[in-house]
């Protein structure tokens, strides 16, 4: 079956019930209404043993839960209580699982949460938010897991939601914070995030080949979810929350075009927005993809060129020192 823009995550899973089978899954975000949501919705036709949804309130996710016991009532749904605010909090996160008794071993975990054009604002640990939410949150979360992943065996798999709109800004390595919001800007700061999810994910695929593991990042479409609340508020084309402002700095970073192709391939449903964070985390037609020789990148379910800078493997290495240092703990992989 030929997979595109239209496929939705559950048709994606039926056709690969033999990736999912009695496994184990971790999303992170997967509030009622969402990508995420409708990603793990849609997880539940594949009989999976058990699926951890990581959130900040149970009462977005309960409703998710409630669908899934549905569809399939012997599925072990746990909710795990997370704030990617909060360092201390993913740790906690990672230790409950951990301690589960139930995630030996971790077939697929994808990292889906994240914010959006946000205010200037800072994580419980002094860094800006949509940087703190969308990468080291995750990054921490992933390692603090990873030997639960590697345990699972070859193929299981790392997915990181990113986005096209990566092309916005580059990470700042010296200066992740904007001069502590002085030269912030929502969008740039955006870029900044998504740009750290595909250099992280170059560094997995990298890292982790030997072992069979495969990472891959993506961009899943764009369904008008809670993602968009500050860019909605933007009434006025002038705040640099809203899109004019965002295809203005597009546009002047990019004359002859912007990396990310046709938006008009990004309109979705949440159903069909799930459909490409399921398909890197399930398809054998990836098994042995690896950076940099794959871009490890999806769009509407096959790999889509991103640029140099955003899978270069020496920023991928500075992007993880740097991870390490602000997280305050080295990792081995």
């Amino acid at each position: 079956m030929a997979f595109g823009q239209h496929t939705t995550g559950e048709e994606v899973v039926k056709s690969l019930t033999g990736r999912t089978e009695g496994k184990t899954f971790i999303i992170t975000g997967p509030s009622a209404n969402s990508i995420g949501g409708a990603t793990a919705i849609a997880l539940a036709h594949g009989k999976p043993k058990t699926l951890f949804l990581t959130g900040r309130n149970p009462e977005r996710i309960n409703p998710v839960i409630d669908e899934i016991k549905k569809i399939d009532s012997s599925i072990d749904v746990v909710f795990v209580k997370m704030d990617l605010m909060s360092l201390k909090s993913v740790r906690e996160a990672a230790a409950f699982i951990t301690a589960s008794g139930k995630a030996e071993k971790i077939h697929g975990l994808v990292n889906n949460a994240g914010i959006m054009a946000t205010p200037f604002g800072l994580t419980e640990d002094g860094v800006e938010q949509q940087f703190g939410v969308n990468h080291l949150g995750h990054f921490l979360l992933t390692n603090l897991l990873l030997p639960n992943i590697v345990a699972a065996g070859p193929h299981a798999r790392v997915v990181n939601v990113a986005s096209t709109g990566y092309g916005v800004g580059d990470v700042a390595f010296d200066n992740i914070n904007f001069d502590e919001g002085k030269t912030y800007h929502p969008w740039k700061a955006y870029g900044q995030s998504k740009t750290a999810n595909i250099l992280f994910t170059t560094y997995l695929s990298m890292h982790l080949k030997s072992k069979g593991i495969e990472a891959f990042a993506l961009q899943p479409g764009m369904p008008q979810t809670n993602l968009y609340k500050h860019t909605i508020a933007a009434t006025d084309p002038n705040d640099p929350a809203s899109f004019p402002a965002a295809f203005a700095l597009i546009q002047a970073r990019y004359p002859d075009g912007a990396p990310s192709g046709d938006l008009k391939e990004d309109e979705k449903t949440v159903e069909t927005a799930s459909s490409t964070p399921l398909f890197a985390a399930l398809s054998p037609s990836l098994d042995g993809k690896e950076a940099p020789e794959s871009t490890c990148f999806l769009r509407n379910c096959v790999e889509f060129p991103v640029l140099d800078y955003a899978k270069n493997p020496e920023d991928a290495a500075k992007l993880w020192v740097l991870s390490e240092k602000l997280v305050g703990e080295k990792f081995e992989i």
